[in-house]
């Protein structure tokens, strides 16, 4: 499994995202966002009562109704003008299929896995187990099956999945192009779509992973990032230069010099080259060596 340096190692080369939302960047794994295209697979009458408050039965504080319908849009607007705000409305006992906002492209190297993120089967919400296939290109479709007896709201670019990466041992060969967000599965999973979303979804440049990765490095989001990585490196490399690694670093010098001078007015008073010889043969390749190791582990540390 890929850390986050070895993510951010790869990013602009075996994986690519864009948008680039780089606090969705975790220890790990990559959170990713939730579209405004998603589909039900059920039909439901729902009543919203106002924030993140949805139900199935309706009052006399209902503010305001909406009627979904197998294979349509799950996605709902809500709010006053100055203050709209989309909602992922999942039915009870349904399964939801959720484009991401994100369009990723990965190498043929790497592979990875979609996991539940621990707020949302908080939620009720069950587990996720989509996997990630090498060379993948496109929006990624994910199900969501909620559980629960009741409605449960996501709002629109909120994040609900996290992916992880591994490496492969071996590169893959691609048999097949990628379908950007599998719309040739949505007629057997039942999803309606328009050709406008069709034509959004499936847009040439999702692809191919060098046009994904062209708009990722040219977005500002990865360039900031780009440059906040170099200052944190540059700190790590800065904290080396404390009082403890320097009188440390002193020290050893000093023995090293001390023993090569040891060595050196041994042979001279015997008067031959033995204790140097031995001083850079076995003491250099086999003592001081593994000593320096071991004192670069004591630096870092």
């Amino acid at each position: 499994m890929l850390s986050k340096r070895d993510i951010q190692k790869e990013l602009g080369k075996g994986i690519n995202i864009y948008p680039l939302y780089t606090e969705n960047i975790k220890e790990n794994s990559i959170n990713l966002s939730i579209s405004s295209n998603c589909w039900t697979e059920d039909d439901g009458d729902v009543y919203w009562y106002g924030d993140e408050n949805f139900s199935l039965s309706k009052n006399e504080n209902v503010k305001k109704n909406f009627t979904l319908k197998k294979g349509d849009s799950s996605i709902v607007n809500v709010g006053t003008k100055n203050d709209e705000k989309n909602y992922l409305l999942l039915l009870p006992h349904t399964t939801t299929a959720i484009e991401t906002e994100e369009v990723i492209g990965v190498g043929d190297n790497i592979g990875g896995a979609l996991h539940s993120k621990v707020g949302i089967a908080g939620k009720g919400i069950g587990h996720i187990g989509t996997m990630l296939g090498p060379g993948f290109c496109g929006h990624l479709l994910v199900s969501l099956h909620n559980i629960t007896n009741n409605v449960i709201a996501l709002e629109v670019g909120s994040t609900f999945v996290s992916i992880s990466f591994d490496y492969l041992e071996t590169e893959v060969e691609r048999t097949s192009s990628t379908v950007s967000g599998h719309v040739d599965k949505f007629s057997d999973l039942g999803l309606n779509i328009n050709e406008s979303t069709r034509d959004y979804i499936t847009k040439d440049w999702k692809n191919n992973i060098d046009e994904i990765r062209e708009k990722m490095i040219l977005s500002d989001e990865y360039k900031q990032y780009k440059t906040h990585i170099k200052r944190e490196k540059w700190k790590d490399f800065q904290r080396y230069f404390s009082r403890k690694n320097i009188i440390a670093c002193a020290c050893v010098i000093i023995l090293f010099i001390s023993l090569l001078g040891l060595a050196t007015y041994i042979d001279n008073t015997t008067g031959n080259n033995t204790w140097v010889n031995r001083f850079w043969n076995v003491g250099c390749s086999g003592i001081v060596c593994s000593l320096l190791v071991s004192f670069f582990k004591f630096l870092k540390n």
